[in-house]
């Protein structure tokens, strides 16, 4: 293989306060009662200590490098938008590197929903298509990019998210390499997604992982993993192009500094270079597609399944997702910041920590976690919801049940007065038939 495309996720949640059903928060506003911003500021800061800056600083220094040896270093960000309001708060200095990096013109900003949320599993994909919205402006705003590759949540694609992804304007997308979807094809190589004209990137899960998940493992039979080992795998791969995507966290948080890490994040471009690998964006390369790929069942880059089952696998997170919809129209009538901490409910961390599960995927889950168990976080999470949307109940002066829409034979939009049930029939013309049960709901 001798092109490849090197990617980071840069992510932080707003996480919700992790005793909150054992000592609620009563007064304040609704992002100081539910949301833990000491933690929040805690966990920011060691990682903009750990990783953030010096990782940073290592990427600008071998782009620098890259020039004065003839070579272009390039690499691909998709940063939410969360990350970027803790950044705002917390680590100015962080963005302003970020900046930087836009400034050399070697750096690709992706697009992906503002929240990092889960959205895009819902019948209903309003608030999913604002979140892009939202997000593509940040990274507009930021960074003077119009951002023409999608990486939505978790590397989450299903059939229908992909009419929405081409709808919206996007000219490639990103998700998993996993084996049933490739269906003995490689992985490192362009695709066009059936039926569309949206170019696919598949991430080599095996290469990415090696460096994720392995890099610091004694017991793995390859450690330790230099940059040269490493760039030997990439050089020796076969395919046209490849992808590594990992969380930027990998470099000096989830593999500590002293592992050798922020070492092999230094010296991995100059070894891929001098094996004749050649750095690529996404948007350099995103028309040079090989084959079709069919999306017919939902991929992600989550544990074994490499589906929505991370976040959507298990009665408490059904329960904590169906309290999270049926407080959307609540929020966005009440609107501020009622609004902005209803969308942090909706990143997908919050489901993630209530994974069940053994072996590996459940302690990933567990690592990333700010609760002690699922169950832990089942407890405070689903509290904290259910107290706001009583909060938003009294604040709106409801006391009536919700009208419940079904699409495809399952839940989606719920409606607390007429207004709300008008705008979403407005918002969907396949409730328009819904207008007859109206009265009879209001009786």
């Amino acid at each position: 293989m001798r092109r490849l495309i090197i990617g980071f996720e840069v992510h932080q949640p707003f996480r919700i306060r992790r005793n909150y059903f054992w000592d609620p928060v009563i007064r304040g506003g609704p992002l100081i009662k539910y949301f833990d911003d000491n933690l929040n500021r805690e966990i920011f800061e060691r990682v903009k200590n750990k990783c953030y800056i010096p990782a940073t600083r290592i990427l600008l220094e071998e782009i620098e490098n890259g020039e004065s040896e003839g070579y272009d270093f390039k690499f691909f960000f998709s940063l939410s938008g969360t990350f970027i309001e803790q950044a705002e708060k917390w680590g100015k200095d962080v963005l302003e590197l970020f900046q930087q990096l836009s400034y050399t013109h070697k750096v690709e900003f992706l697009s992906q929903t503002y929240y990092h949320s889960i959205t895009s599993l819902w019948e209903d994909l309003t608030e999913w298509k604002e979140q892009v919205e939202m997000h593509k402006n940040l990274i507009r705003d930021y960074f003077g990019q119009e951002p023409v590759t999608f990486e939505n949540t978790e590397l989450l694609l299903t059939p229908k998210i992909v009419k929405e992804i081409e709808k919206l304007g996007f000219k490639a997308v990103i998700t998993e390499g996993k084996e049933s979807l490739l269906k003995g094809k490689s992985p490192n190589r362009v695709y066009r997604i059936r039926d569309t004209k949206l170019s696919l990137f598949l991430r080599n899960y095996r290469l990415s992982d090696d460096i994720a998940f392995r890099f610091s493992n004694p017991k793995w039979d390859q450690y330790p993993l230099t940059a040269s080992k490493f760039a030997d795998w990439v050089s020796w791969s076969e395919g046209e192009i490849g992808l590594i995507f990992v969380d930027y966290e990998t470099f000096g948080e989830h593999h500590w500094p002293e592992s050798g890490i922020l070492d092999f994040l230094r010296w991995l471009p100059r070894e891929l270079h001098r094996r004749g690998v050649e750095f690529k964006l996404p948007r350099e390369v995103y028309k040079e597609y090989y084959d079709e790929i069919v999306i017919d069942s939902t991929v992600s880059w989550a544990d074994i399944n490499k589906d929505e089952s991370s976040w959507l696998g298990n009665i408490m997170q059904w329960a904590y997702d169906e309290m999270v919809r049926r407080t959307e129209m609540l929020a966005k009538e009440a609107g501020g910041e009622y609004l902005k901490a209803w969308r942090y409910f909706t990143t997908s961390d919050h489901y993630y920590y209530m994974f069940l599960g053994s072996g590996g995927p459940a302690e990933v889950h567990s690592y990333f976690s700010s609760f002690n168990s699922p169950i832990d976080a089942f407890i405070n999470e689903f509290y904290a919801i259910t107290m706001f949307q009583d909060e938003l109940l009294k604040l709106l002066n409801i006391n009536n049940e919700p009208f419940i829409f079904y699409k495809n034979g399952k839940r989606s939009s719920e409606a607390w007065n007429e207004n709300q049930f008008k705008e979403i029939i407005n918002r969907a013309h396949e409730f328009k038939g819904y207008e007859k049960y109206l009265k009879e709901w209001l009786k």
